[in-house]
């Protein structure tokens, strides 16, 4: 894929299934963190547009990512350090497909079985469904046996299927949202800019799950959808809702277009309105992750291998120093933050990937495969040093997939992709860090 080629190290993809018609579900992640923000798109056929919505999330942020550039009021290399956005642009590829293109290309038999499906009209830019004329969002098990103005057939929409959970298309969509385990949910739909928030939502969560979906509104200019006592349901945002107890939103773009895609035109001021709302989302899925982290309480000498800021408590607003590069004794952790002591006082902090390591000892020799960067410490988005040639290099220390070399300007990193160790070399036994053990801590709070 042309996005993780270009931007290594920040994007990834995979497949999670595949349609009827041997069609790839695509599944990206943006970003580094343990906490996790899903978004989809496509659900529906003719609701395409949504897919390149989300491809140009994914392009601009991490565009921003690699130039180290805020978007509006966020800091996306510090966001996406923390925070995992996982995308599936497009759930409904086989309908995409026919709304898009019609039954060129198809059997004949599959063709006049469509064109039925369609009501025996070759207008299938209003296509909704699947291709085997299921809606993709009204089958998953979500008050499925009591959904509203189900077709009784196969239909160009509306068509609820035999049985939840039937489509290939939703079985994969289930399993991936139990794999990532995310925190908050958006599915993207067109059209009507509104924004639907609720789903028998615990009384517990409304104040929550409002709050959010009040933002949202303020964000894109969307009116929220009013609460039904008796919803119907089977769509992705209530399955979500009632099986996981935590945020889900439907946002619907553009302005209401009936049985029609959204036209290409309305790109523009689509993006503009949902431009932020990724990165307000990521912001909350971050803070709903760390609510749940438990204190765990350590006593582990590890390395401040780079500058890093040292807090009062965890999510303070400001700093009460900076950390330069030293040991420190970590004596609590929670989610990514830990409680370091050191040389200028104890407190808590946040460090981006490579600055905070547990260190392996090595005394060995590896030969550099290709032209390699030096980098001042092991994460691929720290500061660049140098640029060596294919050479024979002295080996002192290791973390995870990097290596710390020896030069005559210092001792810096090196990505282990571009080092072959060399197999006579003798390899010093690791640093064992001191066993955990139930030591007081700062409160976390």
């Amino acid at each position: 894929m042309k996005l993780a080629a270009a931007y290594p190290d920040l994007i990834s993809y995979e497949t999670i299934g595949q349609t009827k018609y041997d069609r790839e579900l695509w599944a990206i992640k943006l970003g580094r963190g343990e906490s996790v923000l899903f978004l989809n798109g496509s659900h529906h056929a003719r609701e395409w547009i949504t897919t390149p919505l989300l491809m140009k999330m994914i392009d601009t942020y991490a565009a921003a990512y690699y130039n180290n550039t805020e978007i509006s009021k966020y800091n996306i290399r510090e966001l996406l350090d923390h925070v995992s956005i996982w995308f599936v642009p497009m759930v409904n590829p086989d309908g995409v497909t026919l709304s898009q293109q019609g039954t060129a290309g198809l059997s004949a038999s599959l063709a006049n079985t469509l064109k039925k499906y369609n009501g025996n009209s070759t207008n299938f830019n209003r296509w909704k469904a699947n291709m085997q004329g299921i809606d993709l969002n009204r089958q998953y098990p979500a008050q499925w046996n009591t959904i509203k103005n189900a077709q009784a057939y196969p239909w160009y929409q509306n068509y609820k299927g035999t049985q939840a959970a039937q489509a290939l298309e939703v079985q994969s969509m289930m399993d991936f949202t139990y794999k990532i385990d995310p925190e908050l949910t958006i599915s993207y739909h067109s059209s009507g800019e509104i924004l639907f928030w609720h789903f028998n939502t615990l009384s517990k969560n409304l104040s929550r799950d409002k709050a959010i979906a009040t933002e949202l509104s303020k964000l894109t200019g969307y009116s929220l959808v009013n609460p039904e006592k008796n919803p119907s349901g089977g769509g992705y945002k209530d399955w979500f809702i009632q099986e996981f107890d935590r945020p889900g939103f439907t946002i619907e773009v553009a302005k209401y277009a009936g049985e029609r895609s959204v036209p290409l035109s309305a790109f523009n001021g689509i993006w503009s309105e949902n431009k932020e709302v990724p990165l307000f989302t990521a912001q909350k899925s971050y803070t709903l992750w760390l609510e749940k982290q438990k204190v765990q309480y350590l006593q582990q000498s590890m390395s401040l291998l780079a500058e890093t800021k040292l807090y009062s408590k965890i999510g303070a607003a400001d700093s009460i120093s900076n950390l330069n590069p030293q040991q420190v004794e970590v004596t609590a952790q929670k989610g990514d933050w830990y409680q370091v002591v050191s040389g200028q006082g104890t407190g808590w902090i946040q460090p981006s990937p490579g600055k905070l390591a547990v260190v392996e000892n090595m005394n060995a020799t590896a030969d550099l495969k290709d032209e390699a960067y030096t980098y001042k410490y092991p994460d691929a988005f720290s500061p660049k040093l140098s640029t060596l040639n294919p050479q024979t290099v002295q080996v002192i220390g290791r973390w995870s997939d990097w290596f710390l070399i020896s030069t005559d300007n210092g001792n810096w990193w090196i990505d282990g992709r571009h080092i072959e160790l060399n197999s006579t070399s003798e390899e010093a036994a690791p640093e064992v860090a001191p066993e955990a053990t139930p030591e007081a801590a700062a409160e976390a709070a």
